[in-house]
């Protein structure tokens, strides 16, 4: 009896064992599929750059304009925006140690408050790929932004009009060495945003050059992280509460210290900050 009931139960065994490992070949990717998305800009035309290799100083005043002031722009950050007539170096163009041209978003302490800068592009833009080569901060207590907001709220004040962040960094608040992109609108914004992209990288991050990019048109908006997709969002065809993304927008570079997703900054620890952009560049 003994040894029929352990027949039994060995028989039971080899089926269920043959059951799991057929189910887990169910969830094994084909070859085809394990390979990353790249985006191509074949197709596409440059329609709109800044490289900051002929302006050294200052930047381009026909391309990029200044967002100035202080309190706490809606998330309880602690820096005041400046221009470059009242400080001189919180944006400044200059060449880097390979001679390549950038621009430097430089954040410090001024009679000890908090100065950096906040850059609007002049010109707008509706669908295309809009991408830039960075090299994130990555320090706590600083929240560096490569982002998109519409230039006419046609469905009223934020979130209704939508927002497009494309790379921010929030070592203190979100995981260091991590970059992520979210949409924002009236049916997905602030904790619940719409993340169409993240991804952590290695300890050498702030020391590193990378693209962050979206591609975007009337159905769809997908972040790419040095050419390769993480993620999409789908219009819905609901209307502008969950797609309000059918307007221009103008990109915004900034780097904030402290707020909401910056974090508390450590006194001891952070001293100032830079955030490079060494181009951006619009494709159509």
């Amino acid at each position: 009896m003994i040894k029929q009931q352990y027949k039994l139960f060995a028989a039971v065994l080899l089926l269920f064992t043959a059951a799991v490992a057929g189910n887990s070949c169910m969830f094994v990717p084909k070859d085809d599929e394990k390979k990353e998305e790249k985006v191509s800009k074949d197709d596409m035309k440059l329609v709109w750059f800044d490289d900051f290799d002929n302006y050294l100083g200052s930047p381009d005043s026909s391309k990029w304009k200044y967002q100035t002031g202080a309190g706490g722009w809606g998330n309880k950050e602690q820096q005041t925006y400046t221009d470059n007539s009242s400080t001189a170096d919180t944006a400044k163009v200059m060449k880097d140690s390979d001679g390549n041209g950038i621009l430097r978003i430089h954040a410090y302490k001024k009679d000890g408050k908090w100065v950096s800068a906040r850059l609007n592009s002049k010109q707008s833009f509706k669908y295309g790929l809009i991408e830039a080569r960075l090299k994130v901060t990555d320090t706590k207590g600083a929240w560096p932004a490569f982002w998109m907001m519409p230039t006419v709220s046609k469905y009223g004040n934020w979130p209704d009009s939508g927002e497009i962040d494309i790379m921010e960094n929030a070592p203190s608040t979100c995981g260091d060495h991590r970059a992520f992109s979210t949409l924002h609108a009236r049916g997905h914004f602030a904790g619940d945003g719409a993340s169409i992209g993240t991804k952590t990288f290695g300890g050498s991050f702030k020391n590193e050059w990378h693209t962050f990019a979206i591609k975007w048109d009337e159905n769809t908006i997908s972040a790419y992280y040095d050419d390769v997709k993480q993620g999409s969002y789908l219009n819905d065809g609901k209307g502008s509460k969950n797609w309000p993304y059918d307007n221009e927008f103008h990109v915004i570079l900034n780097l904030a210290i402290g707020g909401n997703l910056g974090g508390t900054p450590d006194a001891e620890v952070l001293k100032e900050a830079d955030f490079d952009i060494d181009y951006v560049r619009v494709y159509r």
